[in-house]
């Protein structure tokens, strides 16, 4: 009997280190991918060299990975809350990345286009929610991935306009709101009470959103990345739109990588895990990386101490793992542009 509780205690034992999570995530190197594969565009030419995005692979940590990640030189471990918004769930986190690489495929689109002075519209469709406040107003009847389409029957025209809307609601107000979900319109009503957390204790509806924009392009393009979640891959679809568009093979026949995301004007933004995504493009045999070098806002700095740019972490990690990988320093989509513009074609 005392064995078979001794067996039983071990398994449970098992159980717990390997599957129960702590409030800690992991971050490891993951992989390289041909942006060509997630864009598509009528009469797309073949090109001698790849443009590439860079993954990394983070998952919520366990004791074993935990252990596991503290021997390792190229994983990393993150506190939740530099991972999750504060009283965000892993839903609902997912469903933000998944937010947040749509926006950066409809900025690509737009720098893209802009770069080439060919002609792109947005169109606003209604407001995205990443986020549903537990014990808020909309809990239980809104969910993170809806989009709100009107308000008491009155379209929404921009963000700007439900939140004027809202705001001199009292506690206890109805409104009306209809949204789409798994392509299906509904409405519901809503009781307006105080946001839960709110140091200001302003009543709403409890949420929290984004834009939802459509990209009007001519020629048309799409840009489809699957489960791959993120903004970082914005500069790197931005110059796989060019080439699918232009005359010229901008590779030149090189494997180019990079990590950024991209803003309708064509500027490059600081993203995580530029570490992990250098040991990732070395492994996948990238030649070219391009990483963000600008000055780290003063707020982001005093959080942060001891972080550095992103071109920063690229060239200390390509320096360790000691690749003849090229980083190379942008802040800018012409930076980028104008760097390939200047290489030889490959032999």
């Amino acid at each position: 009997m005392k064995r078979w509780l001794y067996w039983a205690m071990f398994f449970v034992f098992l159980i717990v280190i390997n599957f129960y999570r702590l409030d800690s995530y992991i971050m490891q190197p993951g992989s390289a991918y041909d942006v060509s594969e997630f864009i598509e565009v009528k009469d797309a030419k073949p090109y001698e060299g790849t443009l590439n995005l860079m993954t990394i692979a983070q998952r919520q940590a366990t004791p074993v990975t935990y252990a596991w990640a503290l021997m390792s030189s190229t994983q990393e471990i993150l506190d939740v809350g530099r991972v999750r918004h504060p009283d965000e769930d892993e839903d609902e986190y997912e469903m933000r990345q998944q937010k947040l690489m749509q926006d950066s495929q409809a900025n690509a689109i737009i720098s893209a286009f802009r770069y080439l002075n060919k002609p792109v519209e947005e169109k606003f469709k209604g407001v995205y929610l990443v986020q549903v406040v537990k014990n808020g107003a909309a809990d239980g009847k809104l969910q993170a991935g809806d989009q709100l389409t009107a308000i008491d029957r009155k379209p929404i025209t921009s963000m700007d306009m439900l939140q004027t809307y809202l705001k001199p609601k009292q506690l206890g107000d109805e409104v009306k709101v209809t949204y789409e979900r798994d392509g299906a319109e509904h409405t519901t009503t809503i009781l307006l009470q105080k946001i839960p957390g709110d140091k200001a204790q302003r009543i709403g509806l409890g949420v929290s959103f984004m834009e939802s924009l459509e990209v009007v392009t001519e020629p048309d393009v799409k840009v489809e990345a699957g489960a791959i979640g993120g903004p970082s891959a914005g500069l790197m679809f931005t110059l796989g739109i060019i080439n699918a568009l232009s005359a010229d093979d901008i590779t030149k026949g090189y494997q180019v990588a990079g990590t950024g995301t991209i803003d309708a004007e064509g500027n490059v933004g600081r993203i995580g895990g530029a570490k992990q995504k250098v040991i990732a493009a070395d492994h996948d045999g990238m030649e070219i990386f391009f990483a963000l070098d600008a000055p780290l806002e003063p707020e982001y700095k005093k959080a942060f101490p001891d972080a550095v740019t992103n071109y920063e972490e690229a060239v200390a990690t390509a320096k360790k793992i000691k690749t003849d990988m090229k980083i190379v320093p942008v802040q800018t989509l012409q930076d980028a542009i104008d760097y390939l513009a200047q290489l030889p074609h490959k032999k």
